[in-house]
């Protein structure tokens, strides 16, 4: 007959031989106890305003401290009894960890310093859970191959693909974008398809070639999809597709770089949740978004060798706007210094010049002229453009240093949004990567950064260093890629390290710039649906062959008609026009009112539905 004391020494021996057997450390009760801490700190952060320690005192003490003990028991038993090692406990410490952190920063977002603060966090548990093992050492990722991995990323791609769009449509739903710049492009494709020609009314207060503004034939290549779906919608889904199909060209780089299917397959993920991809497509819709998958793809053409694959794709890349050649420049100056087809780089870059070229006179010919004054601050001379910048940059060094790293032009702009400062602008790219595109060992390679310094950081509009908007693709796709070389560049026992890190600071910082934002589109729709559904009900009474003066948030609605004035207006000034459609939710706006102004008493108010009243001009039938 045995004794309770009896049981408690058997236990006792049973577990030192566990102990014994297994090499469980004082270090690995250590990391149980985290992660039952961190358990323990999310089942309290869920529901509750950790900013606000009013919660702390509904609470005591003992209930966290009993959820501590028996987690650290459970998970220190699994790895003892069940397991025979520590990676379980392990791994509930990284996904807890990374739960709550995003748990974190939906409550607390767009804080680049809060993300920070918790990507020290994460690169620490990931230090521990990951270790410094070789992906080899693990028995699933053997078998996993490249079917597996194109299964995943095609996962991936339409989960990216099918989220962003539904976020994205939520918006358009609720009437959130506005002229500028989505009305402008609902319009010229349904011009294209009609004429074939790329012509608005909104864009510059006349009807107006939209090349006169930016030359992208680029638009050319989505017109056909358009054809089949006349739609806006059409273009918030084919630019979640296009931004989506970068991650297929992710995984093709790190398979010519001989990465593992695993590696290169979470690669494709990091590309994916990287902070600037989904949160860029909020603003809209822009040629700019489809560079990230030219520009990846014109990579993997370069690293198979493949003459005519790389050519195709610079000409797209050249072909999405007039300063896109900073790009194909960029990749054949690595190129040449890398020693991959020197010839075919320096013909690439002699001919992506002169395309810029080409470009720049076309913009003349269709009537407008190159938006060189986002390098004003460069020159005295107001009208010296790029040219002038690179005076100044070679003449006055310090000028240069000092615009780069200086925050947006207080002056011009009154109010700074998140990422309105050029340093946390860089914490948002670098951060997630580890700042790895600066820890290459060449130092050669370090040009990839030129778009980074020309297209984002030199110029003062602030929406050029703004994850929030559509100068971002370009850089990332480069940024990424050198990530990529940087870890094929690392020994094979950190590569999943780093990786790993790379992919949940990525995962963090999306979330902190998206999930409040998709949230507020989908909750807003859900409570108003019907008041939108019969704003909707009431525009589509305006004929098509109408002229309109329409609020700007009104303008993507009214793709189909022909002639239409925005406002506010930009470019000239008000004039009547047969039909004004007034946005309720702004009545009290001074735009609002330049509108009622310019009606004067010579219209009917026709309809008042949902969030708009449409007035006609008295007398017309």
């Amino acid at each position: 007959m045995m004794y309770k004391g009896d049981y408690a020494l058997s236990l006792i021996v049973l577990i030192k031989k566990k102990i014994n057997e297994t090499g469980y450390t004082w270090a690995d009760l250590f990391g149980a106890f985290c992660a039952a801490f961190v358990i323990a700190s999310a089942v309290f952060v869920l529901g509750n305003d950790f900013q606000n320690l009013a919660h702390v005192h509904s609470y005591s003490i003992v209930l966290p401290a009993i959820i501590c003990i028996c987690i650290t028991a459970l998970l220190s038993g699994l790895s003892l009894f069940v397991f025979g090692n520590s990676r379980v406990q392990k791994g509930v410490l990284l996904v807890a960890c990374l739960f709550l952190c995003a748990a974190l920063v939906v409550g607390y977002s767009k804080d680049v310093f809060f993300c920070l603060g918790l990507a020290f966090v994460l690169v620490l548990v990931i230090k521990y859970a990951v270790g410094l093992e070789n992906e080899g050492e693990i028995q699933i990722l053997k078998r996993f191959d490249d079917k597996h991995s194109l299964i995943v990323v095609s996962v991936l791609v339409a989960a990216f693909t099918a989220g962003v769009f539904a976020m994205t449509a939520a918006k358009y739903a609720t009437f959130g974008h506005s002229t500028f710049d989505f009305g402008i492009f609902a319009c010229m494709f349904e011009n294209m398809a009609e004429t074939g020609l790329p012509n608005t009314t909104v864009e510059r207060g006349k009807e107006l070639s939209h090349f006169a503004v930016h030359f992208s034939p680029f638009y050319y290549v989505l017109l056909p999809g358009y054809m089949l779906w006349r739609s806006p919608l059409y273009l918030l889904l084919v630019q979640a597709l296009g931004i989506a199909l970068g991650a297929f060209a992710v995984r093709r780089i790190c398979r010519a770089l001989q990465l593992s299917p695993s590696m290169a397959t979470a690669f494709a993920a990091l590309y994916l949740l990287f902070p600037s991809m989904s949160n860029g497509c909020f603003f809209d819709f822009h040629e700019n978004k489809f560079l990230s998958v030219l520009i990846l793809w014109s990579l993997v053409f370069i690293l198979e060798e493949n003459r005519i694959g790389t050519a195709v794709f610079f000409l797209l890349i050249l072909t999405v706007k007039e300063d896109a050649f900073i790009y194909v420049i960029t990749i054949c100056i690595w190129m040449f210094v890398t020693k991959r087809d020197r010839l075919f780089a320096v013909i690439g870059a002699v001919a992506s010049f002169f395309w810029f070229l080409f470009a720049c006179q076309m913009i003349r010919v269709c009537g407008g002229e190159i938006m060189s004054d986002r390098f004003a601050n460069y020159s005295v001379e107001k009208d010296a453009g790029l040219f002038g910048a690179v005076r100044t940059c070679f003449i006055d060094i310090g000028y240069l240093i000092k615009a780069v790293f200086a925050g947006a032009a207080t002056d011009r702009f009154k109010e700074l949004t998140y990422s309105g400062q050029k340093l946390e602008f860089i914490w948002w790219l670098f951060v997630p990567l580890l700042f790895a595109p600066f820890l290459r060992k060449r130092s050669s390679e370090l040009v990839l950064l030129i778009p980074l310094l020309v297209i984002n950081l030199m110029p003062e509009w602030r929406y050029q260093f703004n994850v929030g908007y559509q100068y971002t693709y370009g850089t990332a796709a480069l940024l990424i890629f050198s990530a990529i070389m940087y870890v094929k560049e690392a020994s094979p026992r950190v590569r999943r390290f780093l990786v790993t890190s790379m992919v949940c600071i990525s995962m963090v910082f999306m979330i902190s710039l998206v999930w409040n934002r998709a949230g507020g589109y989908f909750s807003e729709y859900s409570e108003n649906k019907t008041k939108y559904d019969m704003t909707v009900e009431a525009l589509e009474m305006i004929p098509e062959d109408a002229t309109v003066t329409a609020y700007g948030c009104m303008v993507p609605h009214l793709w189909q008609v022909d002639v239409l004035q925005t406002v506010p207006k930009h470019y000239g000034q008000l004039v009547p026009t047969e039909y004004f459609v007034i946005d309720k939710r702004y009545e009290t706006s001074g735009n609002i009112l330049d509108m009622y102004h310019c009606m004067g008493n010579d219209y009917d108010l026709i309809c008042d539905k949902g969030y708009v009243k449409i007035f006609k001009v008295k007398g017309s039938d």
